[in-house]
């Protein structure tokens, strides 16, 4: 089977767990990242953007992961949207172009993705899309209104895009928490901005955060495996 996917923020954390274990399993992938990582192989390819830059991005991407879709009659295409932001504070000091860029990345940018895939995928390609979602997409956290509502908004558009789109498979997932560069700057927050980060400091003195490596396993058999439903909503573990 020919497959292959786009993943977002591949240079560290669950998106490189996800890049590196998709290669294992023969896919091609194109990651996208502001940072480029090395992979071993000839199977990768690396697109260094800013996703917050929303026209520059989106174009280069038409243009660059188009040219990929359009190149032999995959089988199969997949989608991971990984990349986020997660600016912590209380809502009376959220800047409005930090909201902005916030947006951008984690809601804007995957929706747009997944309808590109959609659009310029070959006839009779299987898409699977994987949105990395959170508790705070249900949740309210305090010092996360940013965080909580940009994942709601993306929870909700993988449910509109299987309501909209037959033959596709959406999988929203939470990964719990995990040991990742976002999870240890959110620790770092004062905890008068962000109370949770007692909890987030408790998990990590005690050796309870996942490696990225667990959750990118669970990422990978939706992506392989065969038959999906329209949209899947599921917490690592549970």
């Amino acid at each position: 089977m020919t497959r292959l996917a786009l993943v977002t923020g591949t240079s560290s954390g669950i998106g490189a767990a996800v890049a590196r274990q998709l290669l294992e399993h023969g896919w091609q992938v194109v990651g996208v990242a502001r940072r480029t990582p090395k992979f071993p192989g000839a199977n990768y390819q690396h697109l260094a953007l800013d996703l917050a830059d929303v026209s520059g991005a989106a174009a280069a991407i038409e243009r660059q992961m188009g040219a990929r879709l359009a190149e032999r009659a995959w089988e199969r295409v997949g989608l991971v949207n990984n990349a986020a932001l997660a600016p912590a504070g209380r809502v009376q000091k959220l800047e409005a172009a930090e909201l902005e860029r916030a947006y951008a990345v984690n809601a804007v940018m995957p929706l747009w993705l997944m309808g590109f895939v959609l659009r310029r995928r070959p006839e009779g390609a299987e898409v699977r899309v994987v949105n990395i979602s959170s508790g705070a997409a249900q949740r309210p956290f305090p010092g996360l209104a940013t965080y909580c509502s940009t994942k709601a908004a993306l929870r909700m558009a993988g449910m509109v895009v299987a309501a909209e789109v037959e033959d596709v498979g959406v999988f929203s997932y939470e990964p719990g928490v995990v040991d990742t560069e976002m999870q240890r700057a959110t620790r770092e927050m004062p905890l008068e901005e962000f109370p949770w980060g007692a909890t987030f400091r408790q998990y990590h003195t005690e050796g309870r955060l996942a490696a990225p490596e667990l959750p990118a396993a669970d990422i990978v058999e939706f992506l392989t495996a065969d038959g999906a439903e329209r949209f899947v909503e599921r917490r690592r573990g549970a």
